[in-house]
């Protein structure tokens, strides 16, 4: 029954995320504001982070220079150690279990490409252009088993510090108890998540 209960609640939250990212296409990339989803299941925790470019390297193009390319790798190497990004504590008595680091590359404008078949169309140069648009997105993703999982009352964020260019996170969080959203900004780094677990 619980997990019934559990399951029904993420798909909500799913479909509710999903509903927020047709309404967010046109910011979409805003800087300075990232995403969080937490979910909690029994004494299991995920964070999965998705975060634009800019806020983690301040460029969202894609890195080709040496200088570029050595922002990227220092920003991925930071997400290697979770502690840089979000700190839970200890007396949740928590290990991580996996983790998965990595940056998207995204071009909003691939669906220009059909017209590459349609060489007549001379008008479609126009979309020659787009090609500066590629967005990149830094995803991160932890999962963590936990011991005495109730007891985490608070999750604090040295992401901020981390990676001076962000200024908020945009935090969904659901657990078997219900869901609920923060807002989490550089001035005040943290999550008050007592009695939601």
């Amino acid at each position: 029954m619980t997990k019934n209960i559990y399951f029904s609640l993420l798909l909500s939250a799913v479909a509710t995320v999903s509903f927020a990212e047709e309404t967010r296409q046109v910011d979409k990339h805003e800087h300075g504001v990232g995403e969080l989803n937490i979910a909690i299941d029994k004494n299991i925790i995920d964070f999965e982070f998705m975060l634009p470019g800019a806020d983690i390297v301040g460029f969202e193009y894609e890195a080709k220079s040496e200088e570029d390319l050595a922002l990227v790798s220092n920003a991925l190497e930071k997400f290697e150690d979770y502690k840089n990004v979000f700190i839970i504590p200890a007396v949740g008595q928590c290990n991580i279990a996996s983790q998965e680091v990595l940056i998207n590359q995204e071009d909003e404008h691939d669906e220009h490409n059909e017209h590459d078949e349609h060489n007549e169309h001379d008008e479609h140069d126009e979309h020659d252009e787009h090609d500066e648009e590629t967005h990149n997105e830094f995803y991160a993703k932890y999962s963590f088993e936990c011991d005495s999982i109730n007891l985490i009352n608070k999750v604090e964020f040295p992401y901020f510090v981390t990676f001076p260019n962000s200024g908020e996170l945009e935090v969904q969080f659901i657990s078997e108890l219900g869901s609920t959203s923060f807002e989490v900004e550089a001035d005040k780094p943290v999550i008050n998540i007592e009695g939601k677990i």
